[in-house]
């Protein structure tokens, strides 16, 4: 039986990779400029990028990339702000016209039985509500593209961004790919009550699946198998919390396809900013 961490679980945050430094100059080759030669910028390293509201979006369809083949949301809920130019900080108390976006998948949206997907609960008061047939890295792009194309108050001083994300409905891979001991529901307990429920595991892509939050895990408060968080303060930040022990517990399979999918941010230069005192193994 697997069971739900209390009040969230251990959640694990890694940051986009800092900017590259500007290119440096070319030592001048001896005896100087005199016989023509003159201090070339260095070429075999890129120009850093600008931190535009575009390449922020392009930093976090990357991440979710590298973490879909274990976490692939079902949901997505979206704050939109107003950047400063000059910081790229988003600035309190300013705002675009629409500011609280949501995403679904349209299949996850009308639950029928207690082991049904019941996905559609957005936190802020009047979202742009967006139904999609299946929601994918590039639904999310395109989407937020979409939320970001609103006018700001004042272009001169403000770029229209995301600010903040939430994927609190989750599909995750289990840790025993299409094997006969992949059983077809997962007993779950419960960490708010006594409780344990029974969450369907679905075959996909040639491996199972489990998802959340259905309709039996939102009536006791039950979480998503696993929930991501993103944030945009002048550099983006993706959190997941492994809210089940199938992904937590020590020496498990589940675990470790956490950290390998961590791995796979931080060989392409994310750095572990937070939760390695729990996951070691990034340490």
């Amino acid at each position: 039986m697997a069971f739900e961490h209390k009040n969230g679980g251990p959640t694990l945050s890694l940051a986009e990779p800092a900017e590259w430094a500007e290119p440096e100059e070319r030592a001048e080759p001896a005896g100087g400029p005199g016989r023509g030669a003159t201090p070339q910028p260095e070429q075999d390293k890129p120009l850093a990028p600008s931190h535009s509201a575009a390449s922020t979006v392009g930093q976090l369809t990357h991440g979710l990339r590298r973490l879909w083949p274990l976490v692939q949301p079902l949901s997505a809920e979206a704050v939109i702000g107003c950047h400063d130019r000059e910081t790229t900080y988003p600035e309190t108390g300013v705002s675009p016209p629409r500011p609280h976006w949501f995403i679904h998948d349209r299949t996850a949206a009308e639950p029928t039985h207690d082991q049904a997907l019941d996905v559609v609960d957005p936190w802020y008061i009047d979202p742009v509500v967006e139904p999609v047939q299946r929601l994918s890295v590039e639904t999310v792009r395109s989407w937020l593209e979409r939320a970001q194309a609103q006018p700001a108050p004042d272009p001169d001083t403000y770029e229209v961004g995301w600010t903040e994300l939430w994927f609190n409905a989750t599909r995750v891979r289990v840790p025993h790919p299409c094997a006969p001991d992949v059983p077809a529901n997962v007993a779950l307990e419960a960490a708010e009550v006594r409780w344990v429920a029974t969450v369907p595991c679905a075959r996909r892509e040639g491996a199972a699946w489990v998802a959340g939050p259905t309709r039996e895990m939102r009536r006791i408060g039950i979480r998503a198998p696993m929930t991501l968080h993103a944030s945009n303060y002048g550099q983006v930040e993706i959190s997941v919390s492994a809210n089940w022990s199938i992904w937590s517990a020590e020496g498990t399979p589940g675990r470790a396809a956490l950290v390998d999918a961590a791995r796979s941010l931080v060989a392409d230069g994310w750095s572990v900013r937070y939760g390695a005192e729990f996951f070691h193994e990034l340490a």
